[in-house]
């Protein structure tokens, strides 16, 4: 059989580290489907756990001249893994950081500025936001509020990313005719309206 060879550990190291594609594949098929569960099992999110999976199957091949594996494949193959996920949660932490950082610096400008009327703002958003249909306010908060990604929402919801999709249109179009305006609301406005908790679950 073509994999036969690789069943011993081994060799199947040596031939990795040779360039062999075969012993690639092998290794793929061997592993890629419980490496998915294991970093589903961690980081619960399954579109995250194949990009991962993935992503470490990239970096052994790329590396593969300078591997010095010692004991058993299948642990070197979900710690190199683990540590992709470790540094996509790091990533993800400062990028919201950055966010959360520049949000504030919006409001403070935007209190600074224009402080009147801030809070009748505050109140039309609540109302315009609470009256829409069920499904697209959670739509619209989901992206807002917990700033998920369409897919994500989608995936969530159970729904396809065009209803999102227009979910998120109704919701947009209702607020910019209420602050008659034709760009969405400030971000600075939503997010104010967020982190003082207006909307309601």
């Amino acid at each position: 059989m073509k994999y036969d060879r690789y069943q011993d550990e081994e060799i199947l190291k040596t031939q990795m580290k040779q360039g062999d594609e075969n012993a690639y594949e092998f290794l793929y098929r061997t592993y890629y489907a419980e490496l998915c569960s294991y970093m589903f099992a961690i980081g619960g999110n399954d579109v995250q756990a194949e990009e991962i999976a993935q992503q470490t199957f990239i970096k052994l091949w790329r590396k593969r001249d300078r591997l010095f594996i010692h004991g058993s494949l299948k642990k070197y193959i979900f710690k190199v893994a683990y540590h992709q996920y470790i540094d996509v949660v790091r990533k993800k932490k400062k990028e919201h950081q950055l966010l959360e950082e520049l949000k504030y610096e919006a409001i403070i400008e935007l209190l600074e500025s224009n402080p009147d009327g801030l809070n009748e703002k505050l109140g039309i958003l609540e109302t315009e936001i609470n009256k829409l249909p069920l499904q697209c306010r959670n739509v619209f908060l989901l992206s807002k509020k917990d700033g998920l990604k369409y897919k994500e929402i989608a995936e969530q919801l159970d729904i396809s990313i065009k209803t999102v999709e227009r979910h998120m249109a109704k919701a947009l179009k209702r607020l910019r005719d209420r602050f008659d305006t034709t760009t969405d609301p400030s971000p600075a406005i939503l997010f104010l309206a967020i982190h003082r908790g207006v909307f309601k679950e």
